[in-house]
């Protein structure tokens, strides 16, 4: 019987697109190991908000020393309360001007770094771009710097918008509205440059806006509603965590986040390469099945002469045994 009703369930997925079209997005992400690459980003992201939020008060802090009232309004938008004390504090110990300034800077930068390292890791996976085609050292971490600063630049012009948006709108809630559509536009805007920076192929636009799209509303929702969520999470926290909670929420906001986001991308990608129905029964793939097997196998090709071949062999009604063949063409 239970047998009897998967192959039923199979056959509906594979039938109705609504049904098919989910289970591919969910299996392509488990196939990915989506979840592994979520908590790598997490992590990192985590690491790499400090630095990131010290640059851009250093910044606007030389930028707008001669208009202090405008510095404090952007650096009140761009760093959350709780650490203002420890990034004010940072940025006192910093040297003012000058080479040392630009100096620290930098080297802030790289420290940075870590995040987008796994962002161009986990682009290039779920885009399937093996690893013999993907950017060498040099053009990586001059892609990446590129990124970080796009990212850094992007969050300077959310907390301008917002600035803007609470001096030019006097009801509360629709300052919050214009805050967070600005906000949605720019983080679309900075998803899209990721793509373009980021992943070792050609992406044409109409490929790459829904997940931009996409994830621009999720982080748009996360900024505007942050606050009341992290709050909410460190006091579930609290009771356990202690003094940690607040350590507790912020990995799980930002895994929450990173977990979007990386569905956003699988249903782009499954969307626009068809990647669907999949099999529920493994011993009947289907064409989509082969392809994303298939990628997954090549993806692993690191030599420029090495090539990994897979052939699924024919099966009957009762199952399929299939054999994977890998060839290296080379010296």
């Amino acid at each position: 019987m239970i047998t009897r009703l998967w192959a039923w369930a199979d056959r509906v997925q594979r039938r109705h697109g609504v049904f098919g079209f989910g289970y591919a997005v969910v299996k392509k992400y488990v196939d990915d190991a989506g979840g592994r690459h979520a908590a790598l980003i997490t992590y990192y992201g985590f690491l790499s908000i400090f630095p990131l939020l010290l640059v851009g008060v250093a910044v606007l802090s030389n930028v707008l020393v001669e208009h202090p009232s405008l510095r404090e309004q952007l650096v009140n938008a761009l760093v959350p309360p709780e650490l203002r004390p420890t990034v004010d504090h940072a940025v006192a110990t910093m040297p003012s001007s000058g080479v040392p300034f630009i100096i620290g800077v930098i080297g802030l930068l790289f420290s940075a770094t870590g995040v987008v390292f796994s962002v161009y890791d986990t682009l290039n996976h779920l885009a399937g771009v093996p690893r013999r085609l993907r950017f060498h050292l040099v053009p990586r971490y001059v892609r990446v710097l590129a990124m970080l600063i796009t990212v850094l630049a992007g969050g300077l012009v959310v907390a301008a918008l917002t600035v803007v948006s609470t001096a030019v709108v006097d009801t509360t809630g629709l300052e919050q509205v214009a805050s967070a559509v600005g906000a949605a536009v720019v983080v679309f805007a900075v998803l899209l440059v990721a793509v373009k920076l980021l992943v070792a192929r050609p992406v044409r636009l109409r490929a790459a806006w829904p997940a931009a799209a996409m994830g621009g509303v999720t982080v748009a929702a996360v900024l505007t509603l942050g606050t009341r969520l992290l709050t909410a999470l460190v006091a579930h926290a609290g009771a356990i965590y202690g003094s940690f909670a607040t350590v507790v929420g912020s990995f799980t906001l930002l895994y929450l986040v990173s977990q979007a986001l990386l569905y956003s991308a699988e249903i782009a990608i499954v969307r626009h390469a068809q990647l669907w129905p999949r099999a529920l029964d493994s011993a009947h793939p289907t064409a989509a099945d082969v392809r994303v097997l298939t990628g997954l196998a090549q993806e692993q090709e690191r030599l420029a002469a090495e090539r990994i071949q897979t052939r699924f062999d024919a099966g009957d009604a009762a199952g399929t045994r299939r054999r994977t063949k890998t060839s290296r063409d080379g010296p």
